[in-house]
């Protein structure tokens, strides 16, 4: 049964998007005779939608910046400095030779490992 509903979901969503533009396109052209008309009262209409949808995709983006770059949509750490493993480091030179090493910290706080909220405009910070 989920199976059938996801397929009926997948099938009528672009359906139902195209009968709306197809609703108001056909609302256009019973107002006027003028095709060029028509054309006019639609764009007009489809222009105001993608500007709804691109004000919605900029709020979207300003309070999840990490949706702009390539593989950081999950990325809790976004923005925050980085918590390094390590104290220091070292090198020595002597008469056998160089050596390299790193004094690690004992503890780390907790990391950023858990996935991050999909949307950040409900989350308080």
């Amino acid at each position: 049964m989920r199976a059938f509903l996801t397929i009926a979901f997948i099938l009528l969503a672009p359906s139902a998007i195209a009968n709306t533009n197809n609703e108001v396109m056909k609302h256009c052209v019973q107002t006027t005779s003028d095709y060029n008309k028509a054309a006019s009262c639609y764009f007009d209409w489809r222009q105001g939608k993608n500007a709804q949808e691109l004000a919605e995709l900029r709020d979207f983006l300003k309070h999840n910046p990490r949706y702009r770059f390539p593989g950081q949509s999950n990325n809790r750490c976004w923005g925050k400095p980085r918590e390094m493993p390590f104290e220091s480091s070292y090198i020595r030179v002597g008469p056998n030779g160089m050596e390299a090493g790193v004094n690690y910290k004992d503890t780390l706080p907790a990391g950023c490992y858990e996935n991050a909220p999909w949307d950040n405009r409900d989350v308080e910070n």
